[in-house]
C-alpha cells in the first residue's frame, strides 16, 4: 500500500499491474525533473513477492524503514536507507530490491513516499521448467535469482572477467542507440588478457553460470545490465585500467605479442 497525500489515506497497489512511483505519484506533477512511467521507479508483484525496482536514469532511489510514521525529509531517508538503487543505465533497470513486510519510506530526489506491506512475503516460487530435451532431462525455462548470485560471486573472484565484459559491452552500459560490442581482440589488448579467446571464454562461462548451457549470447548483455552485474562504475574502472596500460606500454606489448594489425592497415 502507498500513502496518498491527496486522499489522506492508504491506497492498495494492485498485484496484477505495476504501481509507478512517477512524477504524479511523488510530486503531484509539480516537479518536472522527475520522470514519468516507464522511466521511473515502481512497485511490482512477481514471483509471489513485492519488488521495488528502478528505471530512473537521473536519480537514485532510497529505501529506509519508517520507524515513527512521520514524514521525514529526503536527506533523513537517504541517511537511514537500507537499500539504494543506483541510477539505471539507459533502457535497463537497476537490480530490484525485495520489499520486506513492514512500513517503509522511499526517496527519489527531494521527494519521499510512504509504503506499507502488511502481508507476509512468501518464498520465491521455483523457476518453471521447460520442455524435456533430447536426453530426456528437463531444463529450466529461464534464469532465476540464483543465476545472478552465481555471476556476482564469479565477478567478485575474477575482476579481470568483470572489467573485460564491462569494456566489451561499453556501448550497452552507456545506453547508446543500436549498441555494438567492441572487437574481442581490442578488449584483449586493452586489458592485456591472457589470450585471443579470453573474452569468448568469459562469455561461454557466464552463459553456463546463468542458463547452464550455451547458446544465449544475445541475451547476455541484457541479463548482466538488468541485474546490476555490470554498471557504469565497472566501465569507469575498466577505462582507468586501459588508460594506465596504454601509458605504461602494456597495450603496445600486447599488440606485438598478438601481432595485431588494426583494420585498414
Amino acid at each position: 500500500m502507498v500513502w496518498s497525500a491527496a486522499r489522506g489515506e492508504w491506497v492498495t497497489c494492485p498485484p496484477d499491474e505495476i504501481t509507478w512511483l512517477d512524477r504524479g505519484m511523488l510530486s503531484g506533477n509539480e516537479d518536472v525533473t522527475l520522470h514519468r512511467a516507464p522511466r521511473c521507479a515502481g512497485l511490482r508483484y512477481v514471483h509471489h513477492r513485492w519488488e521495488l525496482f528502478s528505471r530512473d536514469t537521473t536519480y537514485r532511489v532510497y529505501l529506509a524503514p519508517d520507524t515513527n510514521g512521520g514524514a521525514p525529509g529526503a536527506e533523513a531517508v537517504q541517511r537511514a536507507a537500507r537499500h539504494v538503487l543506483p541510477v539505471a543505465p539507459a533502457h535497463y533497470e537497476a537490480q530490484p530490491v525485495v520489499l520486506p513486510e513492514g512500513a517503509w519510506l522511499v526517496s527519489v530526489s527531494t521527494w519521499v513516499l510512504r509504503l506499507r506491506l502488511d502481508a507476509s512475503v512468501p518464498r520465491p516460487a521455483p523457476t518453471p521448467a521447460g520442455p524435456p530435451t533430447q536426453d530426456g532431462k528437463v531444463r529450466p525455462s529461464g534464469p532465476g535469482e540464483e543465476a545472478a548470485r552465481r555471476v556476482r560471486a564469479y565477478f567478485d573472484r575474477n575482476a579481470a572477467a568483470r572489467l573485460a565484459l564491462a569494456y566489451y559491452y561499453q556501448e550497452y552500459i552507456l545506453g547508446r542507440a543500436a549498441p555494438h560490442t567492441l572487437p574481442m581482440l581490442d578488449v584483449v589488448i586493452a586489458l592485456d588478457l591472457s589470450g585471443e579467446g579470453a573474452v569468448s571464454d568469459y562469455k561461454k562461462l557466464l552463459q553456463s553460470l546463468i542458463w547452464k548451457e550455451r547458446g544465449h549470447a544475445r541475451n547476455l548483455a541484457g541479463f548482466l545490465l538488468s541485474n546490476g552485474l555490470l554498471t557504469p562504475a565497472d566501465l569507469d574502472e575498466a577505462r582507468r585500467v586501459v588508460a594506465d596500460n596504454e601509458r605504461r606500454g602494456v597495450c603496445e606489448n600486447a599488440r606485438r605479442r598478438l601481432k595485431y594489425r588494426p583494420k585498414g592497415i
